[in-house]
């Protein structure tokens, strides 16, 4: 963020200053119903679900999220302490600290925040990877849009180290559009993702009957709703951050910046967990015709891209109400049928 050399005026320095602490109350307000999702979506897990290999790596990812968002709380909560108790000797101070920071912090933060894509698209990319079946041709695009998401993440943060939080106006200018791109690709990645999915489960819905292609319509639903918040939000920020004026603090969208990367960050969290949290409440449902739409997408059971689908008489056909169905889908398929 540039900051002139002139004085700024006093309307200005109190806007940035209320712009700073709003944006943390706010992430107070959202990590407290993080916290809250995060815990019963474990509970959910640990409890509800058998212990597996897929149920290990879900739950090891969202904990990484929860973990990283956690953590940046931690850091913007020391920021704001730091920025206005301990430089709060008047409002001038307030505002100088606010606007500069220290370097360690800001890089902290950034690399924080841009951990929580790569941790999110990376359990996207996971997710996609066993719903076709452990097909690596069906993760090609997103993972190539991966790998540059990483090299621009890496990019970022060893830029945040060599320029600092007082970076001149082609410093801020260049820092953006590393950030932009980097947002960009990130938006590439969920969106590419979220599509192979949601086109693997309808093909899929269409190979079976109609009561069961609706438990297949209700997981798309899930996939979608939950891409969608995290693509809105990403799509907003994105937007923001190539206006090239949001680099410098006289324009409302600076002050605009710290709020949508509060919530940004928390959605990146929050809505793959939102997602495990849903499979999982549907899967311990009761008995009667919702325990068998549950199991069913408990099971999901996709077909890889390799085999056809074996062809079985009524008395061979898999009783989904039993509790080991997937294992059944494993045995008989030879695929890896997990979603969440």
């Amino acid at each position: 963020m540039s900051t002139p050399e002139v004085p700024l005026p006093v309307s200005l320095q109190q806007r940035l200053i209320s712009a700073n602490v709003g944006s943390s109350m706010l992430f107070n307000f959202l990590m407290g119903i993080y916290t809250m999702t995060y815990g019963g979506t474990v509970y959910l897990y640990v409890i509800k679900k058998p212990a597996n290999t897929n149920s290990r790596i879900v739950l090891a990812l969202i904990s990484a999220l929860y973990i990283l968002c956690f953590a940046d709380f931690v850091v913007n909560w020391y920021f704001l302490i730091w920025s206005v108790v301990t430089n709060g000797e008047s409002r001038a101070s307030i505002f100088l600290a606010t606007v500069s920071g220290t370097q360690w912090l800001f890089i902290l933060n950034n690399c924080l925040f841009y951990s929580l894509f790569m941790t999110a698209d990376g359990l996207l990319i996971w997710r996609c990877y066993h719903v076709w079946g452990r097909s690596i041709k069906s993760i090609v695009l997103p993972v190539f849009l991966y790998i540059a998401e990483l090299a621009l993440f890496v990019t970022e943060t060893a830029l945040s180290g060599l320029l600092g939080p007082d970076a001149s106006d082609a410093q801020a200018a260049l820092g953006n559009n590393i950030s932009s791109a980097l947002v960009f690709v990130s938006l590439g990645t969920t969106v590419s993702t979220t599509f192979l999915i949601g086109y693997r489960v309808h093909t899929a819905s269409r190979l079976n009957v109609l009561h069961r292609r609706q438990a297949f319509n209700y997981v798309i639903n899930m996939i979608v709703e939950s891409a969608a918040a995290y693509t809105v939000v990403l799509l907003l920020w994105a937007i923001i951050i190539i206006i090239p004026s949001t680099s410098f603090i006289q324009s409302p969208f600076s002050e605009a910046d710290l709020y949508i990367q509060v919530v940004l960050g928390i959605v990146a969290g929050m809505a793959p967990t939102v997602l495990v949290a849903r499979i999982a409440l549907k899967n311990s449902g009761g008995g009667g015709p919702s325990h068998v739409a549950s199991a069913q997408i408990s099971a999901l059971d996709f077909y890889s891209s390799h085999g056809t689908r074996q062809e079985t008489d009524a008395s061979e056909r898999i009783t989904y109400e039993t509790s080991d169905a997937t294992e059944e889908l494993k045995n008989n398929y030879n695929v890896t049928p997990m979603l969440g």
